[in-house]
């Protein structure tokens, strides 16, 4: 295992996965560009196997997580009692269940999600923030596109990081890192 996976949260290495996770640098990114913390009330779509709902349960008042592919739903709710979590609310249902309204962030991990992008804005407070995580740039540009007619501020961002080899003589970038994981878009109402 590389070596920079030793850097990820213990409790977090110890959970069951199984679909691809939000690692901490993305959410890091998350955090520090919408201004979320401990009076917040967020929802997720794609929970996959509960990765970024634990991290958003960590520091967010309420997380309203959904999946709805049963086999993803079961590991992440696994995964958020493991942690005993309960400050969240996991349903094996579409985003498109979503009741909630006055939310700070709304963040989506799913293929498609810009079809979702007109019912998600109501739910979203003046002020709060629809964020994306898509693989590949031509999910991100249909995602911005979308948002950009009905939210004041959109931008895509990657999230990279460099480790490096410390040494008494020649530092340097390592032979290996994690760079690219996905393309976040943020779009702020």
């Amino acid at each position: 295992m590389p070596e920079f996976f030793n850097e990820i949260p213990e409790d977090l290495m110890k959970l069951s996965r199984g679909a691809a996770v939000v690692l901490p640098k993305d959410f890091g990114a998350v955090v520090a560009y919408t201004g979320i913390g401990k009076d917040s009330i967020v929802a997720e779509a794609g929970a996959g196997t509960g990765f970024m709902t634990v991290q958003l349960a960590r520091i967010a008042k309420h997380v309203y997580s959904y999946e709805n592919r049963e086999e993803h739903y079961k590991v992440a709710l696994a995964n958020v009692q493991r942690l005993k979590l309960e400050n969240v609310t996991l349903k094996n249902e579409e985003m498109s269940a979503l009741d909630q309204d006055n939310l700070d962030l709304i963040f989506l991990d799913f293929k498609g999600s810009n079809l979702l992008i007109p019912q998600m804005h109501p739910r979203i407070k003046n002020g709060g923030w629809l964020v994306s995580y898509c693989p590949n740039i031509e999910q991100a540009k249909e995602f911005s596109l979308e948002c950009s007619k009905l939210f004041r501020q959109v931008f895509t961002i990657t999230s990279n990081v460099t480790h490096y080899t410390i040494r008494d003589f020649g530092c340097r970038p390592d032979n290996f890192g994690m760079v690219h994981t996905g393309y976040l878009t943020f779009a702020k109402k």
